[in-house]
């Protein structure tokens, strides 16, 4: 050989070798600089980033909502199918034991792919070193993120067995559709916990992670037969590996899709008892165990008393249309409405609604307004607590009373008209204005507001130069109002014999391990005598059932009471009731106070709070037997009561003018009837039950008329 030849190739050789050392050094020192920042058996700790959601169930175990960055039900290993485990390791990784978290094999058909096609798009991904990515990286397509999960992969196998690494991979993997493992997926896709999981079924879910998009069996027809045909490729390689037959594959792959409805979507359910549940739990246990720790919440509210709130308003509620001038939010709702529904013996809240439209604002929780006549039965549980009685009667007559600025006010009905001498069981039914103020101005401000206080209003003004210390606190003139939450608690003592209850609405907490955070029980406290509840309540009924009542419009077929409210100008309507199981307060109105009246509608008042009331109360107590209110010990009922007179009915009264009433014992009329009888005590002629005749022999009796 020529020796200039040798030379060449001499030199050819040497420049390879500093080629070949160049680029050795080129990949030591990037491969240094990962080394020195790769992470060690510390960093790669999975259970730290575990991303759990908060579920939110109602009082029967259905779930309301879930609040959470990733949608994931954590299942242990052991609970996973054994057919599913294998249709994962065979499709993703099949030498998943064997390696110790790279496959030099696959990395390296990768790389040869990613070569010859100029791009790195290959996979050749262990199961081990997917969990790396899911769990600490990005889903770049880069050579620098492979590089990456090799290192955390390694580290992974260092900390965790193999077990734990396919538990955590198998509660990892995303799905699509928001769900994250293997019970998410099992639940959104078949509606069914994995268990369950047929091998087909499982074969399909197997298949899925390689493209959620394309391979999802419910987004459209076109990736459900993607998913189809993928099933037949996992059961192939299912039989290659030797985890099933041949025979044992023929039937999954041809095993019919039967798919959850709508990929099992959570029933709809009130926002605002969502916007509730997450700021309170927000405010007491932090974002982070809120979003990520897999709380467990047990609500009060009753799914389907909930679905009938918001049906109730929905459908009996029309969208008015606002004048033009209105520079109201237009993503709200006109009029706005509330609704609120407690159990009558616990405070625990069943239903709640609290407004119409987009935002977030609760006005079943915060709106506080103008009761109307709403609160006209704290003016009369005062009465009956200080000798008033339900046949004592009052005049309805044009009345004005000083406001000490010499000016006058002169109260007056809903009509315009006055009805003369009225029973106070007839001026409650008919919601008679004049009435309420004349027993307010005998009973004194104070006396009225400390009853509201003890039945649960917390918003009255006592003090200050603005405040609820004059008789308009008859009409629900306030200065603040009240909210429909706190209507519902007050209301609940005349339901509950005189006991209140405090509204809640969380059973109890617990953590992702199941240990209990927080329980909650029924708080309750004697607020009125028990005979003065029952009273309120039986005069209240008339309101309802009486053909004379303001919330005729509130029947629902079995005994209940209430009382309707319409504010001053007809900003707010209000129906507030109860039945000895359920206490509920529809209000209606708009957060700028105005008028409600519109053009296409009309004026939305009262009648429409008790319609939307009645409505709800039918669906939310339909299964719950019909029961009457308890008639307490020292209550007299049957006694017969001449409306001539107000005296104790005698055979010489004419039945038209004969009532069947109720009162507290001590506070019944003794005499009997002087218009129609000239005997002036209890005698043979009494008309009323034998055996309450010898209850009180006394010639005292309560006045039958104030005024």
């Amino acid at each position: 050989m020529r020796s200039d030849t040798r030379g060449f190739i001499q030199i050819v050789a040497l420049a390879l070798i500093l080629l070949v050392l160049v680029a050795v050094g080129m990949v030591t020192g990037i491969l240094a600089g990962y080394l020195k920042n790769a992470p060690s058996v510390e960093d790669v700790d999975v259970e730290a980033r575990r991303s759990l959601p908060t579920v939110v169930y109602d009082a029967n175990g259905n779930v309301l909502t879930k609040l959470m960055v990733e949608n994931r039900q954590w299942a242990p290993l052991s609970s996973i199918p054994q057919h599913l485990i294998d249709a994962v390791i065979a499709v993703e990784d099949h030498r998943f034991y064997e390696h110790h978290g790279i496959s030099v094999r696959r990395i390296l058909g990768a790389l040869w792919y990613d070569i010859r096609h100029m791009s790195p798009d290959q996979g050749g991904s262990t199961i081990t070193a997917q969990l790396a990515r899911n769990v600490f990286l990005s889903h770049e397509k880069s050579v620098s993120r492979k590089i990456w999960e090799a290192l955390y992969a390694f580290q992974l196998e260092r900390r965790y067995t193999k077990d734990e690494i396919l538990e955590f991979y198998l509660n990892w993997v995303y799905f699509g559709h928001g769900v994250y493992g293997v019970q998410a997926a099992s639940n959104l896709f078949f509606g069914k916990p994995i268990d369950q999981l047929t091998l087909g079924e499982a074969a399909l879910l197997a298949g899925i992670p390689k493209g959620n998009e394309l391979y999802s069996p419910i987004k459209n027809e076109r990736t459900r037969q993607n998913a189809l045909n993928r099933r037949r490729i996992v059961l192939q390689r299912m039989v290659d590996v030797g985890y099933i037959s041949p025979e044992q594959a023929a039937p999954a792959a041809d095993e019919p899709l039967r798919l959850a409805s709508q990929g099992g979507k959570l029933a709809p359910v009130g926002k605002y008892v969502n916007f509730m549940v997450r700021d309170y739990l927000l405010k007491k246990y932090g974002k982070d165990s809120v979003y990520r720790g897999g709380l467990s919440v047990k609500t009060t509210i009753d799914l389907a008393a909930q679905r009938a709130a918001e049906e109730a308003i929905s459908r009996l509620l029309p969208t008015g249309s606002t004048p033009e001038t209105r520079k109201d939010d237009s993503s709200l709702t006109y009029p706005q409405a509330a609704l609120v529904a407690i159990d009558a013996q616990t405070g625990q809240i069943r239903a709640l609604v609290g407004g119409r439209g987009e935002d977030e604002y609760n006005r079943a929780l915060k709106a506080e307004r103008s009761p109307g006549s709403a609160i006209k039965p704290f003016v009369y549980t005062a009465a009956m607590d200080s000798g008033y009685t339900t046949t004592t009667v009052v005049v309805d007559e044009p009345v004005e009373y000083p406001m000490g600025t010499g000016t006058t006010w002169a109260p007056r009905n809903f009509n315009g008209k006055f009805a003369g001498p009225l029973r106070l069981r007839q001026a409650l039914e008919q919601s008679t204005n004049t009435i309420a103020v004349k027993l307010m101005a005998d009973l004194k401000p104070d006396k009225v507001i400390s009853y509201a206080r003890k039945m649960g209003i917390t918003t009255l003004v006592e003090s200050g130069t603005r405040n609820d210390r004059g008789l308009a606190l008859a009409l629900g003139g306030l200065t603040r109002g009240v909210t429909p939450i706190e209507m519902v608690q007050a209301y609940s003592s005349l339901a509950n014999a005189g006991v209140r209850v405090t509204p809640y609405f969380i059973m109890e907490v617990r953590d992702s391990s199941g240990v209990l955070l927080e329980s909650n029980v029924p708080t309750r406290e004697i607020v009125l005598d028990e005979r003065t509840a029952y009273i309120v309540a039986d005069m209240m009924r008339g309101v309802i059932y009486s053909p004379s009542g303001t919330g005729r419009r509130a029947d629902i077929g079995r005994p209940a009471a209430g009382k309707t409210g319409t504010a001053d100008s007809n900003t707010d309507a209000w129906f507030v009731g109860f039945t000895p199981d359920m206490v509920a307060a529809v209000w209606i109105g708009e957060d700028t106070n105005r008028e409600m009246r519109y053009p296409k509608i009309g004026v939305i008042g009262s009648g429409k709070a008790a319609e939307i009331w009645g409505a709800f109360m039918k669906k939310a107590l339909a299964g719950v037997p019909a029961r009457d209110f308890t008639v307490p010990e020292g209550v007299l009922t049957g006694v017969r009561v001449c409306t001539a007179s107000g005296q104790l009915a005698s055979s010489s009264c004419p039945e038209a003018q004969v009532i069947s009433e109720k009162f507290i014992e001590g506070t019944q009329p003794t005499r009997v009837c002087s218009v129609h009888s000239h005997v002036d005590s209890i005698d043979s002629d009494w008309q009323g039950d034998p055996d309450d005749a010898t209850i009180d022999q006394t010639d005292a009796a309560v006045p039958t008329q104030r005024w």
